[in-house]
């Protein structure tokens, strides 16, 4: 009789292991410590940036550090205060010349916000440099990953760890 428990005992224990590893995956990706940045540069040389941040995150770490006054950025006030945090924190630089990028604003939508800046290019650089601290200097378990455009298609450049005041380039 103990040998049936056991087995049973350990088909149940095996089982609710294997359904906790099938969920737990897609929990664990949608919840990565992260910041995506779009750049995209379009034909009449207008950049246009976009940084992705995971709405409940940025509330909860940018209240906390004392960026927001309540942990909730639905208001104008929340949004700009997040926006002028990003901008200090983000610098593009094309071929060794720092990129002027300007506020266009913040926004929500579908758990993330959305901060927008733009600039201007006349034609894509050899080599994409940037400076990207938002939300890692609050928390170093942030990783933050910027997409530019290259004559060769999409590349990224990529912080993470203890590169928090690091130029990170696209060679």
């Amino acid at each position: 009789m103990s040998t049936r428990r056991a087995i049973i005992i350990a088909s149940f224990l095996v089982g609710t292991a294997c359904l906790t590893f099938a969920i737990a995956p897609p929990v664990a990706a949608h919840d990565a410590p992260r910041v995506e940045t779009e750049v995209t540069h379009r034909a009449d040389g207008k950049l246009e940036v976009v940084h992705v941040l995971q709405l409940s995150a940025a509330q909860r770490l940018l209240h906390k550090a004392g960026v927001i006054a309540s942990n909730d950025v639905s208001g104008l006030k929340a949004r700009a205060q997040v926006a002028l945090y990003s901008a200090k924190r983000f610098e593009l630089i094309a071929d060794d010349t720092p990129v002027t990028l300007n506020i266009l604003g913040a926004e929500i939508g579908g758990g993330h916000l959305y901060v927008y800046q733009t600039g201007q290019l006349v034609a894509l650089p050899k080599t994409w440099s940037a400076r990207n601290a938002i939300l890692r200097d609050l928390s170093p378990r942030f990783d933050n990953v910027i997409n530019v455009p290259t004559l060769d298609g999409i590349r990224s450049i990529v912080f993470s760890g203890s590169d928090m005041d690091a130029i990170n380039s696209t060679n």
